[in-house]
């Protein structure tokens, strides 16, 4: 199952589009694990990932995005992470490694 984590800024920006996101997301499609973490327990996940704000959006432990995108962005790239492909926009070659 694909897991989706919604990381909320330390600042609290932007909360009420995240959580009406995450609540679209959870609504068309239930066959996600779809978490919203408080901005408490989501500033040690962004300091793993050397973010330092927030919000971000990982998919399958994988940031995905920093900030909050357009729903339909967000769909095309769990499809995308779903099929095992790498984003078309993504700084990352097939291989893992950077251009």
């Amino acid at each position: 199952m694909t897991s989706v984590v919604f990381l909320s800024s330390v600042q609290g920006y932007q909360e009420s589009r995240l959580d009406a996101l995450a609540a679209r997301l959870r609504a068309e499609r239930p066959d996600l694990q779809v978490e919203v973490l408080d901005p408490a327990a989501s500033g040690p996940v962004l300091a793993k990932y050397k973010l330092q704000f927030g919000p971000a959006i990982l998919v399958d432990e994988r940031v995905e995005f920093v900030g909050v995108p357009r729903f339909r962005m967000l769909a095309e790239r769990i499809a995308t992470a779903q099929k095992g492909e790498t984003a078309p926009r993504s700084v990352m070659r097939r291989g893992g490694t950077a251009e």
